[in-house]
C-alpha cells in the first residue's frame, strides 16, 4: 500500500509540474487521430488539451491508460485522469470514475480518494482558469448594455434586396466566415430558395457599426442582401454610460418568414425544412439532437415548448458537445442572462479548438465590461483561432501585435505573417487596410507612402459604411502634417 500511495502521489505531481507551454488545443483533430487508431499523434493532442483543462481530453487519456491503446495499460494512470475528467466537469469521466472506485476493496479507496481529495486537481485547475479564461467582475454581472436606451436589438432584418439573380445553390452550414470548424456536421437545406435566406453573428462597434461579420447559416446568394445589412450602423451600445462592443445575430430573408409566409412564398423550402425537423426529430445521436435543437432554434415557427432550445443546448452541453456548448452560452450573452453561466460554457467550447468560440473568448477578454481586460489571454485564444483558418480572429490577433498596451506583446513581423495570410479576402474590409498601414509605419523598412494610402484608403471604405472614422483621420493629420515624403523610384 506504501507503493501504491508514493506511486499515485508521483503521478500527480508530476501532471502538476507540466509545462505550461501549449499549442492550440484542437480536440476534433486528436479525436480523429483516435478513430484512425494512430494513438500516438492522438495522445500528444489530448495532452495539449489538458493544458487548457478540456474534460474530453482527460477521459480520452484515461481511456487509452485503461485499455493499453498506444500506451502501456495503467490502472493508476487512468484513474488519475479520469477524476481529472470528472473534476472538469464531465459526466462521463464522473460516472466511469464512480465505476473504477466501487471495484476497489476499501483501504485502496479510501487511499485514493484522500489523495484526490488533496487539493492538487483543485490547484490545478485554479492554475488553468487563472492562466487563459476570463476573470469575472462579479459587481458588474448584474448589469447590462443597452443600445441608446433599448434593452435589446431586433434580431431581424426586412430588407429591399430581394430581387437578386441566385446562383446555383450552395449547403448552407453553420461555419466562421473563411474556415469551417472541423467539429460541425450541419445540417443542409436541400431546396434553392426563391428569396435568399440567412443568419449571420456579428460583433457590434462603439459607433454601433457591424464588423467582423460570419455565416450562422445562408441559402442562395445573399451578397446583396448582407451589403444591404451592413450598411448603416446599429443602435450604438453602452454599459453604464460607457460606449462598449457587443454581439449580435440577425435572421434576413427568407429566415425572417413565419410558417404560414414561408408556404406562400416557398413551399419547396418549406418542405425542405419539415422534411429535416421530422427526420432530426427521430434521431438518437449526440450531434444529431444536436442538429435538432438548432433546427427548432433557427425555425421558431416549428412546434416546440418554451424555452426546449435553451434546455436542448444545455442537455448536449453536459453531455459533452461543443457546437450545444457554445450555442447555449452565446445565447445566454447575446440574451444577457446569467452571464457567468455564458461565458463558463463559451471558455469550455474554446478548450475543445472549437475556433467561433476561441474568437468570442478572445473579445471577451478585450471587449467585455464584465471581465477582467487580459490582451495576452485574449491573444493565445486569438492565434489558436487563427491555427483553424478562422479569419476574424487573425485580424484580431494582428491587431494586438501592433497596438497593444502591453508592449511584451508587439509583434510587427508577426502581424505582417498574419495580415499577409488573410490579404485574398480581405479586399473590402476597411480594418485589415488600417491594420496594414498600422504595420508599414512599425515595420523596420517603413514605406510611408504606404503607411498614407493604405490609412486613406482604410478611412474612404469606412466612410461609405458609415463607421465612425475620426481617430484614424486624426491619425493621418499627424502622419502628414507638415512632413515631405521623397520616393526613390529606383
Amino acid at each position: 500500500m506504501k507503493n501504491f500511495n508514493k506511486q499515485f502521489l508521483s503521478i500527480s505531481v508530476s501532471y502538476l509540474l507540466m509545462s505550461s507551454t501549449i499549442m492550440a488545443a484542437d480536440i476534433f483533430k486528436a479525436d480523429k487521430h483516435y478513430t484512425n487508431a494512430e494513438y500516438q499523434l492522438a495522445k500528444q493532442g489530448y495532452i495539449e488539451a489538458t493544458k487548457v483543462g478540456n474534460p474530453h481530453a482527460f477521459y480520452q487519456l484515461g481511456n487509452m491508460y485503461q485499455k493499453g491503446l498506444g500506451v502501456k495499460k495503467d490502472p493508476l494512470n487512468a484513474l488519475i485522469y479520469i477524476s481529472m475528467a470528472a473534476d472538469f466537469g464531465s459526466e462521463a469521466g464522473k460516472i466511469t470514475l464512480a465505476n473504477m472506485l466501487a471495484k476497489l476493496n476499501d483501504e485502496q479507496r479510501q487511499t485514493i480518494e484522500k489523495v484526490l481529495n488533496n487539493n492538487s486537481t483543485a490547484k490545478r485547475k485554479a492554475l488553468i482558469l487563472q492562466t487563459y479564461f476570463p476573470i469575472i467582475q462579479q459587481e458588474k454581472v448584474a448589469n447590462k448594455i443597452t443600445f441608446e436606451g433599448e434593452i435589446r436589438l431586433d434580431s431581424q432584418y426586412f430588407a429591399d434586396a430581394y430581387e437578386e439573380i441566385f446562383e446555383e445553390n450552395v449547403a448552407g452550414q453553420f461555419t466562421d466566415e473563411f474556415g469551417e470548424d472541423e467539429s460541425d456536421d450541419f445540417y443542409t437545406l436541400i431546396s434553392k430558395p426563391k428569396t435568399p435566406y440567412l443568419i449571420v453573428d456579428h460583433d457590434i462597434a462603439i459607433d454601433g457599426s457591424k464588423r467582423n461579420i460570419t455565416e450562422v447559416q445562408r441559402v442562395g446568394t445573399s451578397q446583396a442582401l448582407l451589403s444591404e445589412y451592413t450598411l448603416f450602423p446599429t443602435l450604438k451600445p453602452s454599459f453604464q454610460s460607457q460606449p462598449v462592443e457587443f454581439v449580435h445575430r440577425v435572421y434576413m430573408g427568407a429566415a425572417v418568414y413565419n410558417k404560414f409566409t414561408l408556404i406562400e412564398q416557398d413551399k419547396a423550402l418549406y418542405a425542405s425544412i419539415y422534411r429535416n425537423y421530422k427526420k432530426l426529430k427521430k434521431a438518437t445521436s449526440l450531434n444529431d439532437q444536436y442538429l435538432f435543437a438548432m433546427t427548432l432554434q433557427n425555425f421558431p415557427w416549428l412546434e416546440q415548448q418554451q424555452g426546449e432550445v435553451s434546455s436542448r443546448l444545455l442537455s448536449l452541453a453536459k453531455q459533452g458537445h461543443p457546437g450545444a456548448m457554445f450555442e447555449y452560452g452565446y445565447m445566454l450573452l447575446r440574451e444577457q442572462k446569467d452571464l457567468q453561466e455564458a461565458i463558463k460554457w463559451i471558455g469550455i467550447a474554446s478548450s475543445y479548438g472549437l475556433a467561433r468560440a476561441e474568437y468570442r473568448l478572445g473579445k471577451l477578454l478585450t471587449t467585455s465590461p464584465w471581465v477582467e481586460y487580459d490582451e495576452k489571454k485574449a491573444l493565445f485564444w486569438f492565434e489558436s483561432a487563427v491555427e483553424k483558418n478562422h479569419v476574424p480572429a487573425a485580424l484580431k490577433a494582428a491587431e494586438l501585435k501592433l497596438t497593444a498596451n502591453d508592449e511584451s506583446l508587439h509583434d510587427v513581423e508577426g502581424a505582417i505573417d498574419l495580415l499577409t495570410k488573410i490579404a485574398a479576402n480581405q479586399h473590402t474590409n476597411p480594418e485589415y487596410f488600417y491594420l496594414l498601414a498600422l504595420s508599414h509605419k512599425d515595420r523596420e523598412n517603413r514605406d510611408y507612402t504606404q503607411v498614407i494610402s493604405n490609412l486613406e484608403k482604410a478611412i474612404f471604405m469606412a466612410s461609405n459604411r458609415n463607421w465612425d472614422v475620426s481617430e484614424w483621420q486624426d491619425l493621418l493629420v499627424k502622419l502628414t502634417q507638415g512632413k515631405v515624403y521623397i520616393v526613390d523610384d529606383d
